[in-house]
């Protein structure tokens, strides 16, 4: 297997698993830019990490025939950084910017004119006096990526041509995701024993793949020429991924709920203190993937365990 991890990203909208609404508009749109021969239209997408928002846009970009061009909003400290970075595109080129929301209003308002009408807007201000300079800049394709779609300006939103929510994968569409890579990297793996990374990957993408890579060095480590159910099961075992996907922290905060607190609703604050561990990471990993599979329900006293949740636990205690 290529060291790279980009090996096993899909290359073409063929190969792109899931997300069928999505997919079925970007083919679309790049249909009618090659017929136009235009770039095509800015795209904003949001939803969950692990879902394949940096993939598409690389999809998108060879299917365009066009150079990538990746960056992270967190990097760009000024607008002359943004500017340099427009400036070196070429024509037809997509500039990928994830976690966009967290560009700064200055550098937001000098894409507006960029994403519009191709041109770069700048204010040099001295002592003297005020200049003002309007650059041409070559057609680009503008897509951003983010967690915190609500986080953006309106008026940069709606220099999007479209705006596109990215859902968490059932489970058939991470099998096929899981079967397309390990004819990759060579890894006969049985029908159940793909079923059963499936059901272990939270709904994304990103963690399929990521426990497939284990269990290929698992297969390696053990001289394995097949993997079956039972091989998977001691190799998520090793890892710690256990039924439903859930980690060992998981587990944790069940328990916490259940046997600590005797099932009352509570503040993740609180879980976090009791634990010992960082409210953010419970927030933004472990939380919204228990809630999204029934486990736990944030109601207006606080965090608290269902019924589900209880049942799911004494798979654990028993």
């Amino acid at each position: 297997m290529n060291a790279n991890d980009n090996y096993l990203r899909p290359t073409k909208l063929s190969n792109f698993f899931g997300q069928k609404s999505i997919i079925d508009r970007i083919k679309i749109m790049v249909k009618s830019a090659k017929i136009r021969k235009t770039v095509i239209d800015h795209l904003l997408f949001y939803g969950p990490p692990g879902l394949g928002k940096t993939s598409l846009a690389t999809v998108i970009a060879n299917e365009m025939n066009a150079h990538i061009v990746v960056i992270s909003a967190s990097t760009i400290k000024n607008p002359s950084e943004i500017v340099s970075i427009i400036g070196t595109l070429d024509p037809g080129d997509v500039l990928f910017i994830d976690e966009i929301h967290n560009l700064l209003p200055e550098i937001e308002e000098i894409l507006y004119s960029a994403m519009e009408d191709f041109k770069i807007n700048i204010t040099y201000r001295s002592e003297e006096n005020t200049k003002a300079l309007n650059l041409d800049i070559s057609p680009f394709t503008l897509i951003g990526a983010t967690t915190m779609a609500s986080k953006l300006s309106l008026p940069f939103r709606n220099r999007f041509g479209m705006i596109l929510k990215f859902n968490y994968y059932n489970e058939n569409e991470l099998s096929t995701i899981i079967e397309f890579n390990a004819k990759k990297i060579h890894l006969n793996l049985t029908n159940d024993a793909i079923n059963e990374i499936s059901s272990r990957s939270r709904m994304t993408p990103r963690i399929a793949i990521n426990l497939l890579k284990r269990i290929y060095d698992f297969a390696i480590c053990n001289k394995l020429e097949e993997i079956s159910l039972n091989n998977t099961k001691k190799a998520l075992k090793i890892l710690g991924i256990y039924k439903y996907g859930l980690t060992e922290l998981d587990v944790s905060i069940l328990k916490c709920f259940h046997f600590k607190l005797d099932d009352s609703p509570t503040s993740i604050e609180t879980i976090a203190t009791i634990l010992n561990e960082d409210v953010n990471n419970i927030k933004l990993i472990n939380e919204p993937y228990l809630v999204n599979k029934g486990f736990i329900e944030r109601t207006k006293r606080g965090r608290v365990i269902t019924e589900y949740g209880i049942t799911v636990l004494n798979d654990f205690v028993s």
